[in-house]
């Protein structure tokens, strides 16, 4: 792995880019962002580096994991960098990311000046406990687009929050999957989580109910009138049919592999699914 590429794993940038956009997402779909708007680029700027300061500090904390796990996409594990390294890219993230934030209107910069410093603290710390484990993760997704939704007022359209609830459980379901493949490290370290207590089996079924049971609702908005752009939109409708198709077929693969492997190989699929659904709602808003 080449320094640059090593750069771009420590950082999770496809996934830094995925949180910002989620932001615009957002605010496309509650009809703030209608012409631009420098407020949402100072927003998606500090979500952006507040995920780089996070995901730094994940690797620099799992370090010894991820060399139990032989994880070889993770930099500081097959030595590219010195793990301070992460430690100075995760304290400089939160300085821009702090300096973004303190020009937004109040609410949004509170929920990023305090949803920061928790989440660093869930990095170091709280992620060890089962309580935490995985609720955290899908509370941060939340929070990407209820920023995006308060951007410029503060009101929280009930679409927002709609999209807020299956983010919060697609983000579940997404964190236990990958849980399965680090199960061996995380119990030689002592952290506790669901596929380490209750085995890989389950936490693979529980994985996929609490998934599906998120993606097949993303087709609801056509069916009943949360949004009169969606409702009766045939074309909405069939791109969505098309992710949850998809999903079903990532979850079946799910149940009858759990090995570390395949769980890579479905993590990138799971993500474009993810993707997949967030530009179908958006040509569904557009179109």
């Amino acid at each position: 792995m080449n320094r640059l590429l090593g750069y771009a794993r420590l950082l999770r940038l496809e996934r830094a880019i995925s949180a910002a956009a989620g932001v615009i997402l957002t605010g496309v779909i509650v009809k703030d962002l209608t012409v631009f708007q420098w407020e949402y680029v100072l927003a998606c700027l500090s979500v952006f580096f507040s995920t780089f300061a996070n995901f730094a500090l994940n690797d620099y904390h799992d370090i010894d994991i991820d060399r139990f796990n032989k994880r070889e996409d993770r930099p500081l594990a097959i030595g590219v960098f010195s793990p301070w390294v992460a430690v100075w890219i995760a304290g400089a993230s939160c300085i821009v990311a702090y300096a973004l934030a303190f020009q937004l209107r109040p609410v949004p910069r509170y929920m990023i000046m305090a949803g920061l410093p928790v989440s660093l603290g869930y990095n170091l710390y709280l992620k060890q406990y089962l309580a935490f484990k995985n609720l955290f993760t899908g509370l941060a997704n939340v929070g990407v687009i209820l920023v995006g939704a308060l951007v410029l007022d503060n009101n929280v359209e009930p679409l927002a929050w709609y999209l807020a609830v299956i983010g919060f459980f697609f983000s579940i379901s997404y964190e236990v999957m990958l849980d399965i493949a680090d199960v061996k490290g995380d119990q030689a370290m002592g952290v506790e989580t669901i596929p380490g207590r209750f085995g890989t089996r389950n936490a693979a079924w529980l994985s996929v109910i609490i998934g599906i049971g998120a993606v097949f609702v993303n087709p609801l908005p056509f069916f009943v009138q949360v949004d009169p752009r969606l409702f009766r939109d045939y074309l909405f409708l069939g791109l969505v049919m098309f992710s949850v198709a998809n999903r079903v077929l990532i979850s079946r693969e799910l149940l009858m592999d759990q090995s570390p492997e395949n769980v890579w190989r479905l993590k990138k699929r799971l993500f474009r699914n993810l993707q997949m659904g967030g530009i179908t709602y958006l040509i569904g808003f557009l179109v």
